[in-house]
């Protein structure tokens, strides 16, 4: 069947418009989901830094561990972690963590375009992942992360109180190997970052694996 000239001049220019309608939307809803992405990082990384009382839960195959702890970071180049089971210090490109239960410390270069890595999701502005979805209900945003490539993490998810920015709760999962929850309590200022700068964590046993 042959259409009229001008049914196929309407035809056309109507496809085009519809491409580009959702072209359009499209790129809106990526300004969207990367303008809410940097309210959060920006907010978590601020340059006068926050004290986070949180409750994390860690599985990793068949074991896991869970308790309260504290969570402090100073900008993106800063952040320490004090749990019952675990310690952990990042100053800069270095990372340390203790392990209470055997009284050691490993020390090893810090990879923050490690997308296995939480802290190192949270330090590099979450780098590496895109945003899946977003719902916005009763002043809260849930967040669904998917990573661009298919190390690391599989999913992150996160709630933010709207306006505010500040995680309220994490959850990253890593096949049915790992799994990390994490609930912040409440949020506090940083009150004395010299201890994030200047601090080691001590044990009977230090094992550098940078050596």
């Amino acid at each position: 069947m042959n259409l009229p000239k001008k049914n196929l001049f309407f035809l056309k220019y109507f496809l085009v418009f519809i491409v580009g309608f959702f072209l359009v939307n499209s790129t809106a809803a990526f300004q969207v989901d990367e303008e809410i992405l940097y309210q959060i990082s920006a907010t978590v990384l601020d340059k006068k830094g926050h004290t986070f009382e949180v409750f994390w839960f860690y599985r990793l195959d068949e074991e896991s561990w869970k308790g309260k702890g504290t969570l402090t970071i100073f900008g993106k180049d800063y952040l320490s972690l004090d749990l019952p089971f675990m310690n952990v210090l990042i100053q800069k490109s270095v990372m340390s963590v203790k392990y209470p239960e055997e009284d050691q410390v490993l020390i090893d270069y810090f990879n923050r375009r490690d997308p296995s890595n939480l802290f190192a999701v949270l330090l590099s502005e979450f780098n590496g992942f895109i945003v899946e979805n977003i719902d916005a209900n009763n002043e809260q945003i849930s967040l669904s992360l998917v990573p661009e490539s298919l190390v690391g993490f599989d999913h992150l998810w996160m709630t933010v109180k709207e306006n505010e920015w500040i995680p309220k709760t994490i959850k990253a999962v890593s096949g049915k190997e790992m799994e990390i929850n994490v609930d912040v309590l409440s949020v506090g200022p940083l009150v004395n970052p010299d201890d994030l700068i200047m601090g080691k964590l001590t044990a009977s046993e230090i094992i550098d694996l940078r050596e």
